[in-house]
């Protein structure tokens, strides 16, 4: 959508206001200055291109993060799998966070955590992923979620911001053991 400019926008006023002067033949319409209906007739039009464009640039930004969550899954899936091909199983998950479960190495990888050597993906001296991704806007554990029902199956959950998301299938989610999250990612 083109936006208009102020400057056409105060021709249109002050076309209405010649016509207006042409209808009705008065001495005020000399006058330099608008009136206050003018006035609040090009206020109400900013005001609303302002609300579209605002609305326009959430609804943007909300995709943009959706857009790295899912980007986010993808490569924790990929560690994951590397993980797998190494020790022949999955990592075990504790409350929502990586556990390691190769011998003698049974440390928990966290989500958010300030500390980066604690978000490193790292089981018995493999690095698998130098740091696990942190929700774009949930900075605590409300981020992503990490559940492993058993050695040879995982599913990673989210949740997206946009509820129009093609990706969303509610009622079909896997994830539904998490109920703020509204999309899952499993092992192939």
């Amino acid at each position: 959508m083109p936006f208009l400019k102020v400057s056409s926008i105060w021709y249109l006023v002050s076309g209405i206001r010649n016509t207006k002067c042409k209808i009705l033949n008065t001495k005020y319409c000399k006058a330099k200055g608008f009136t206050l209906i003018e006035l609040l007739v090009v206020i109400t039009i900013i005001a609303i291109l302002i609300a579209v464009v605002s609305t326009s640039f959430i609804n943007a930004q909300m995709k943009s993060r959706d857009g790295r969550r899912k980007n986010d899954l993808k490569s924790v899936q990929s560690a994951l799998d590397l993980y797998f091909e190494t020790n022949g199983k999955y990592p075990d998950s504790s409350s929502g966070r990586i556990r390691c479960n190769v011998t003698g190495d049974l440390h928990i990888i966290e989500w958010q955590d300030p500390d980066p050597s604690k978000t490193a993906f790292i089981c018995n001296s493999i690095t698998y992923m130098q740091q696990l991704p942190k929700d774009p806007a949930y900075q605590d554990f409300s981020g992503y979620y990490y559940n492993n029902p058993s050695d040879f199956s995982y599913v990673l959950s989210a949740a997206l911001e946009n509820s129009n998301d093609p990706d969303i299938q509610p009622g079909v989610l896997i994830c539904t053991f998490q109920p703020d999250r509204n999309y899952c990612v499993i092992n192939p």
